[in-house]
C-alpha cells in the first residue's frame, strides 16, 4: 500500500494552482500527496466526497486541506467567502463521518496569497 501524508482538494481554476502548490509543497512533497482537482473543489459535495473516500481508502492520508479560492466561476452568483466556508465546512463533516479522526484545514487562496479559514 502507498500511504499519502496529505489530501489536497481544490478547484481546477488554473489562476491558483501555482499558488496552491507551493502550499502543498509545505506539508508534502510530489509523491507524497493525493490531489483532487474538481470545479468548484466542495460545491459538489457527493462527487467530491466520494472521490476523496478513493483516497482515504487507498492511501489513508494523514490530513486533508480543503482550498477554496475567491472569485470561482463554478459558483455563480453565490460566490461570497461565506458560500465558500459553508461548503467546505460540509465536506469537511463528510470526510470526519468516513474518518473521525482525520485532520482537516479549510483555506481559501486569494489574490493575495493562501489563508486559513
Amino acid at each position: 500500500m502507498h500511504k499519502a501524508k496529505l489530501l489536497a482538494i481544490h478547484c481546477i481554476d488554473l489562476r491558483f494552482q501555482e499558488m496552491i502548490d507551493e502550499d502543498v509543497k509545505n506539508k508534502a512533497n510530489y509523491g507524497e500527496f493525493d490531489r483532487i482537482a474538481w470545479p468548484g473543489a466542495s460545491i459538489d459535495l457527493e462527487n467530491v466526497k466520494k472521490a476523496a473516500e478513493v483516497s482515504l481508502r487507498l492511501h489513508q492520508p494523514e490530513e486533508v486541506t480543503i482550498y477554496e479560492h475567491e472569485d470561482c466561476g463554478a459558483y455563480g452568483e453565490d460566490n461570497s467567502f461565506e458560500t465558500h466556508k459553508q461548503n467546505a465546512k460540509k465536506l469537511e463533516e463528510a470526510l470526519k463521518s468516513v474518518n473521525p479522526n482525520l485532520n482537516v484545514t479549510v483555506k481559501i487562496a486569494t489574490f493575495e496569497g493562501v489563508k486559513e479559514i
